[in-house]
């Protein structure tokens, strides 16, 4: 494991940061093709960018204080300068509902341009999600004696017991996803579609990869992912519903 690469002083540089950065860049540079190639402003996709970073991370930091409000009463300063403690979904929402201000301040459409970006935000996932086994955060799964386990002596979280690599299991899936939507997208889909089908894979790995993972019940004896998790699944099915049929009536 490799959470800190390189320090000096105030100055710490992670393996988390780094992939991290390497996941926006990717998909930044994704989008920008994207949207080059269907004949969009490529200024877009720096405009999203400079809003999807610290919406996400913000968001991010907020839904980890508050699933972690104990410990932050405890140290408040220090759980928020930290570079580590965020999670994923409080991001995503936090970057989504920023993107599309963006979009529509830029007079496009909403659907078409989450379209376009569904592909590079699935890349981008599971990018992070590699820095997540890199910096060994604590997102690892429960003890296990199979050839799959894996510890993290030197992480973030460390433990020295054989646990499952969830973050890797989760980077796989999305780069699944991720080629999957790079083929879909050349076929000619009702706007929304992959961005709600990407909202509903994900949601359904998220919950699945739960089941395997260290985190306490929060409700119904699911953990909190797992209720948005259920959240993303039925806004992606029925978004993909929607859209579908939307595109069907106008068909006829």
């Amino acid at each position: 494991m490799y959470p800190i690469i390189f320090q000096y002083k105030a100055l710490t540089i992670g393996g988390y940061g780094i992939m991290l950065g390497l996941a926006f860049y990717l998909a930044f540079l994704l989008t920008e093709r994207e949207f080059k190639l269907r004949g969009i402003n490529p200024e877009l996709a720096y405009k999203l960018l400079l809003a999807v970073i610290p919406s996400a991370i913000i968001g991010a930091k907020l839904f980890h204080v508050i699933d972690y409000f104990d410990d932050f009463l405890q140290d408040p300063w220090g759980m928020l300068i930290s570079g580590s403690g965020l999670t994923v979904y409080g991001g995503y929402i936090a970057a989504i509902l920023a993107s599309i201000l963006v979009i529509k301040k830029n007079k496009q459409k909403i659907l078409e341009i989450l379209d376009m970006a569904a592909a590079p935000i699935a890349l981008g996932y599971a990018i992070g999600r590699i820095g997540c086994h890199v910096a060994g955060d604590g997102c690892y799964g429960i003890v296990s004696g199979s050839f799959l386990g894996v510890s993290y002596p030197n992480g973030l979280a460390p433990t020295t017991e054989t646990v499952y690599p969830t973050p890797l299991f989760e980077s796989l899936v999305s780069f699944i996803i991720f080629a999957l939507l790079m083929r879909l997208r050349k076929k000619e889909l009702a706007h929304g579609s992959l961005f709600f089908l990407y909202i509903l894979l994900n949601g359904t790995a998220r919950f699945c990869v739960e089941f395997i993972r260290v985190n306490p019940a929060a409700a119904f004896n699911l953990t909190q992912a797992q209720i948005i998790a259920v959240f993303f699944f039925i806004t992606g099915a029925l978004g993909l519903f929607l859209v579908i049929k939307r595109g069907k009536i106008k068909e006829a």
